[in-house]
């Protein structure tokens, strides 16, 4: 006779537990994941100390305060801190006198300068200041102005042009730094 395999509770193979095993690894990799994605969150989005931001805008101000009270004195030549850029508002258009080939020459121009007194000095004499750019623009010569040296010099003496009204009316000494041409229309 023939005798039936004998099955045993103890040789029945037992559940994988290596599954499991990789199961929980891969929840711990996940949770490691969103920790460090959540601390990066957390430093990027995180705003700067208020002791820390207070001191910078405090150092800025003094540095801006010293720099007025020197160019305020007609004294202060160093350039410190971010130049402050002054537009004349409106385009200046003047006619040109009879030796030159164009009849009307038109100017929007900004003015460059690092003193914020100057920026003030500037708005409350700006008439004076107009008509000034108007009598030199008037005397420009045309076939000059087509040039690039001939915009350069034409910058140089409206700057000085500028610069001579601020040091009259505002005791300021060659508050402007630059005058840069936005427009230049010749017709």
């Amino acid at each position: 006779m023939a005798k039936a395999p004998v099955v045993n509770d103890e040789q029945t193979p037992a559940p994988k537990s290596g599954n499991k095993l990789v199961m929980i690894l891969m929840i711990v990799i996940i949770l490691l994941l969103l920790a460090v994605v959540a601390v990066g969150a957390l430093l990027l989005l995180k705003k700067p100390a208020t002791d820390a931001g207070a001191a910078a805008p405090a150092a800025t101000e003094q540095k801006a305060d010293a720099h007025d009270a020197k160019a305020g004195d007609g004294h202060g030549d160093a350039k410190a801190g971010a130049p402050v850029t002054i537009p004349l508002g409106q385009p200046v258009t003047v006619n040109l006198a009879a030796p030159n080939d164009a009849k009307l020459l038109q100017v929007e121009m900004d003015m460059v300068t690092y003193s914020h007194t100057a920026d003030a000095a500037v708005k409350t004499n700006r008439a004076e200041i107009i008509n000034n750019i108007m009598l030199v623009l008037s005397g420009v010569n045309a076939a000059n102005l087509r040039t690039r040296e001939g915009k350069e010099a034409l910058q140089k003496e409206l700057k000085d042009a500028i610069n001579s009204v601020l040091e009259k009316r505002a005791n300021l000494k060659n508050a402007i730094d630059d005058v840069y041409f936005t427009k230049l229309l010749m017709q």
